[in-house]
């Protein structure tokens, strides 16, 4: 019987049919990876107040001690809309556990108003790496309402 089922059932296709049994029972959870779900301050925004950190939340847990985010100051090229990263300003993550959904890193308490580059590498749990990067503009002297002037009297 054992040579029955060979001829009438070929070897490679009971290897497809379980190979694509098996692709399609895999929960997609698996198959994710760790994808930015927001940021505080948020993504390409304008600050006039220098946060005391930029902290990231992902959509899957991430492994802290194989995950990065840096900020630079940045500049961008007129003629292509380039960002150009100068050097690096921020002074390292924040303290947390080691497998999270979140990361933060820390900024100095003072920084020149300008644009600045945030960068993220992060490895999932599930063993993918995921990078990314936006933006963020500090300039308190540029949100500043200026005060208007009273009008003087005519003699």
């Amino acid at each position: 019987m054992h040579s029955l089922f060979r001829s009438v059932v070929p070897v490679s296709a009971v290897l497809w049919l379980v190979g694509t049994s098996l692709i399609l029972l895999i929960p997609a959870f698996l198959l994710a990876h760790a994808t930015l779900l927001r940021a505080a301050p948020a993504v390409d925004t304008h600050v006039s107040h220098l946060p005391r950190e930029i902290r990231l939340w992902f959509s899957e847990s991430i492994e802290r001690r194989f995950s990065r985010i840096t900020v630079h100051r940045a500049t961008r090229d007129g003629a292509t809309g380039d960002l150009h990263p100068q050097e690096r300003v921020d002074t390292g993550l924040s303290a947390g556990p080691q497998v999270t959904q979140e990361l933060a890193v820390m900024l100095p308490e003072t920084l020149p108003s300008g644009l600045y580059l945030v960068q993220w590498k992060v490895l999932s749990i599930d063993s993918h790496r995921t990078t990314g990067s936006f933006t963020l503009t500090y300039g308190p002297q540029a949100w500043v309402t200026p005060k208007a002037e009273k009008a003087k009297p005519t003699p």
